[in-house]
C-alpha cells in the first residue's frame, strides 16, 4: 500500500514538473526546476513522498518510527490537504488543457486526497497534542521567510500575496499574520477531527 502511494506521487510530481519544463519560454531547465521547488504545492507533495517513502521502505528505522508518530502524520496530512482547499477556494477552477488539468488535478487533488484517505483509515490519532501546533507552523513559516528572501534578489514570487516589491513589507507581513492565524485554527480543527474519528 505505502509503495503504491510513493508511486503515485512520484508520478504525479514528475508529471508536474514535465509540464513546467514544457512552458518555461525563456528560462533554462535549472532555472525552471528551482522555480518549481520554490512552490509551497511542490514541497508539499515532496513531503509526502519523502513520508511514504519512510512508510514504504524504512518502516522499521528511526525515520520510520517517527514518519509513524501521529504528530508527524498529521500535520503533513495537513499541509497537503491545504494546498488542495486553498488552490481550488483562490483560483478556482481555471480554463487549462487537457495535459495542464491532469497535472494540475495530480498535485492539488490526487495527493491531498489519498493522503487525506490513507491518514484518516492508517495512521494512528489519540496521540494527537494541541501544544504542538507551534511545531506543525515550523514548515510553512519557513517557507514564506524563504520565499520573500528569495524574492527580494530573484524578483521571483510564486504567490502575489509574498510579493513585497508589489504589495509592500506591511502588507505581507499582515497576509503572513492572517495566515498563520488560519493555519493555527485549520491545525486545531484538524486535530479534533483525528481525535474524533480515533475514539469511534
Amino acid at each position: 500500500m505505502n509503495f503504491i502511494l510513493f508511486f503515485i506521487v512520484a508520478c504525479a510530481l514528475t508529471f508536474s514538473l514535465f509540464r513546467e519544463i514544457l512552458k518555461r519560454g525563456s528560462d533554462s531547465i535549472l532555472l525552471t526546476v528551482w522555480k518549481f521547488f520554490s512552490y509551497y504545492t511542490t514541497l508539499s507533495n515532496f513531503l509526502v513522498l519523502i513520508w511514504f517513502a519512510a512508510l514504504a521502505f524504512l518502516p522499521s528505522s528511526e525515520i520510520g518510527q517517527f514518519a509513524q508518530n501521529a504528530n508527524v502524520a498529521a500535520a503533513i496530512t495537513f499541509y497537503i490537504l491545504t494546498v488542495g482547499i486553498a488552490n481550488y477556494l483562490i483560483f478556482g477552477w481555471p480554463k487549462l488543457s487537457v495535459y495542464e488539468r491532469i497535472s494540475d488535478l495530480s498535485v492539488h487533488a490526487v495527493t491531498p486526497v489519498i493522503t487525506f484517505v490513507y491518514w484518516l483509515v492508517f495512521s494512528e490519532k489519540e496521540a494527537l497534542q494541541y501544544s504542538l501546533i507551534g511545531y506543525w507552523l515550523i514548515f510553512p513559516i519557513s517557507y514564506a521567510l524563504y520565499t520573500v528572501v528569495h524574492g527580494k534578489w530573484s524578483r521571483f514570487y510564486p504567490y502575489e500575496f509574498t510579493n513585497v516589491q508589489v504589495l509592500g513589507l506591511k502588507k505581507v507581513a499582515l497576509n503572513a499574520i492572517a495566515l498563520s492565524i488560519s493555519l493555527v485554527i485549520g491545525a486545531a480543527s484538524f486535530i479534533l477531527l483525528g481525535k474524533t474519528v480515533g475514539r469511534l
